[in-house]
Formats: structure tokens, sequence, C-alpha cells
């Protein structure tokens, strides 16, 4: 009796150390991200999988309800996603699997299935679908004189507006780095509607506004922008990429 009381209690103990060694990695429990397709990943502790058709890893992703909890909803609603034989610690969201919702929450766990039978399972996490932010950028006006303010550029562009009291055609305009090297650098129109212009020398009476593109590549650091408006007048803007 005793003794079968042991060989029980291991392989409860060993069944427990197999659920703990299984552990989710991304998207973390409770995150919100912004991709439809994530990669969804995890790691073994303490262990190798063996390649072959008798050991495998099982993911199931499910949709959660309103106050559901993971563990409950992977137990108990349909699958969205059910696949097994997976001998990789990663898996992409699969392109023909029901698309991700924004703003629905998702349950996902693991398991790991040997010899057809569940010998190991992770916790059961969730994550949420966010709603992109809006993005609003911000001109920044042009100066005849710098006041020693510093601008900021996003994502490789530094949006801008400058006042003409004169009809004119061109848009004449520098960029130059800390060593006083002129980058290239593109500028779109803003239109009275809100949209961008094609047209990058486009300018009308009244505050003209515009999108500098000066990519992604450009170094950290102080960048000075000089623009010439009909009267040949100089205006500048410093900012900062960072």
């Amino acid at each position: 009796m005793k003794k079968s009381f042991l060989i029980l209690a291991f392989l409860v103990f060993g069944y427990t150390q197999a659920q703990e060694n299984i552990v989710l990695n991304f998207p973390e429990d409770g995150d919100t991200i912004y991709t439809y397709n994530p990669m969804l990943t995890w790691y073994l502790m303490g262990d190798i999988l063996m390649n072959n058709s008798r050991e495998f890893y099982r993911i199931t992703v499910v949709e959660l309800q309103n106050n559901q909890d993971a563990a409950s909803g992977v137990l108990m609603n349909t699958p969205l996603v059910r696949m097994d034989h997976l001998t990789q610690y990663q898996i992409l969201y699969p392109y023909d699997a029901p698309a991700l919702q924004e703003g629905i929450r998702y349950g996902w766990q693991i398991h790991k299935i040997m010899n057809n039978v569940i010998v190991g399972s992770s916790e059961a996490w969730e994550f949420i679908i966010g709603v992109p932010p809006v993005f609003t950028p911000v001109y920044y006006k042009m100066k005849l004189v710098q006041d020693g303010a510093l601008c900021h550029a996003d994502n490789g562009k530094f949006y801008f507006e400058i006042a003409e009291s004169y009809n004119s055609e061109a848009l004449i305009f520098k960029l130059f780095n800390e060593e006083n090297t002129q980058i290239n650098a593109q500028a779109k129109f803003n239109r009275e509607d809100g949209e961008l212009a094609q047209e990058i020398n486009v300018k009308r009476t009244g505050f003209n506004q515009y999108e500098l593109n000066f990519g992604s590549a450009v170094p950290v650091g102080i960048y000075k922008l000089v623009v010439w408006d009909t009267k040949n007048r100089k205006f500048e803007l410093s900012f900062k990429v960072d």
C-alpha cells in the first residue's frame, strides 16, 4: 500500500512538474498587441522536445467572453485555432484562421502530447487586439529668428508650416545635419481638405503645411530646416531626431 502511494505521488509530482515546465512567452498575459497575426511563442524548461511523431505540442486559441478568464475560455469555448504536431516553440497565427478583431480578448494555451496523451500543459494566458491610436501631426511654425526652441521629428518625418503673404509656385528648402551637411529630403503639401498632395512644390497664400520626409535611416541628432519664401526671406527651425 505504501509503495503504491509513493508511485502515485511520483506520477502526480511528475505531471505537475511537466505543467510548470511549459512557459508561455509572447504575447504576455494581459498584453495589448497591434498585429492581427502575432507570433505566439513559448519555451520548455529543463527538457528537450524529441522531434518524432509521438511527441509534439498542441496550441489552442479561443475568443473569450465578457468576464471569462483564459483558463475557462480555453476549456469551454470553440477554438479559433487548434493545431497539433508542432515541434518548434513558436507559431505564427495562421492567415487562414478566423481573423483576430480589435477590442476582443483572446485566450491561448499549449499542451505537450506524448503517445496521444497530454503529459504537460502551460498556463492559459490572454491578450487583446488594441485599436491603433490615431496619429495627429503637430505642425511647427517656421521662424525668421531662431528662439532656441527645439522641435521633434516623428518616425522619419517632420511637420512644419510657413506663412505666405503672396502666391508662389515653388517650395525652396534645405535640410542640414549637425555638421552643416545637406541631407536629402522630400516635402509633401497638406491640401485644404487635409490630404497630402503628391506635388512637392505647391504653395498658397496663407499658412502652408508640409510633411518633410527624410527617411528612418537618418542618424539620431539635431537637424536644421531652412525655408525661403517668395520674398527670399529665410525661415529656420531646428528639430531633434531620437
